[in-house]
């Protein structure tokens, strides 16, 4: 089964190609490059070098957040658009889950992070059977310095997980549990997508949508305004 995903969430970008448990490919465009000029003519390079036309792929998977707004709804309406035109199955995938599945073993339980930036952190429990990840956990946002008392509440934690902007925060919780720092990973995204495939789990692609979590900045201003200008009358 081959696979193509995208991971757009972060300040890099990824693409790669899977075939069955085998990552053929994978393209990461390092943050400072605009996601938006860039995904199409990745997808269309990638495809080209490994000769496979894109109607040889048998699914479609991304990353739908939490993360970069932009870079979640670029990546998003990407694949989503790849799906309608070639009626292709699509399998949208967490962030956060793409993080612990790189890490925790069979029967593992492990809490992924991500920073969110102004002293808050998005952060899920998974345990890891059969392949796949359940939720513990979340998706939530909670304070940076709520994140220890979470773990505590978690019986059995294996690892604690994050991206490389969270290491900072990594660095003053619990050690009776493995740390590891990963980075975004696209080729991650599609080995889960393919095993949700296999199951025949895939996504109904009109209801594949961000996963942002917090409000947008636009929004938060919006609402601070019309609650300013209510006060005023």
């Amino acid at each position: 089964m081959r696979i193509l995903a995208v991971h757009s969430t972060s300040p890099s970008l990824g693409v790669a190609v899977t075939q069955g448990d085998s990552v053929l490919e994978e393209v990461v465009l390092p943050p400072g490059r605009e996601h938006l000029e860039n995904l199409v003519p990745i997808i269309s390079d990638l495809l080209h070098r490994l000769h496979i036309d894109v109607r040889q792929l048998d699914g479609l998977a991304v990353a739908t957040g939490p993360g970069s707004f932009s870079g979640i709804r670029i990546g998003i309406a990407c694949i989503k658009g790849m799906a309608t035109v070639l009626k292709m199955p699509v399998v949208g995938v967490s962030s956060l889950e793409i993080q612990a599945w790189q890490v925790l073993e069979e029967d593992q339980t492990g809490i992924s992070l991500l920073d969110a930036r102004r002293a808050e952190t998005y952060v899920a429990v998974f345990h890891k059977k059969n392949k796949l990840l359940e939720y513990i956990f979340g998706p939530a946002l909670i304070k940076s310095s709520e994140v220890e008392t979470l773990i505590s509440e978690i019986p059995n934690i294996s690892a604690i997980v994050g991206e490389p902007a969270a290491a900072g925060l990594m660095a003053l919780l619990r050690k009776d549990a493995q740390h590891v720092i990963v980075n975004p990973s696209a080729s991650a995204c599609a080995l889960i997508a393919c095993e949700r495939l296999r199951r025949g789990q895939a996504d109904r692609v009109h209801s594949l949508v961000p996963v942002y979590i917090r409000r947008s900045d636009a929004e938060e201003k919006r609402d601070l305004l019309r609650d300013r200008d209510s006060h005023s009358c």
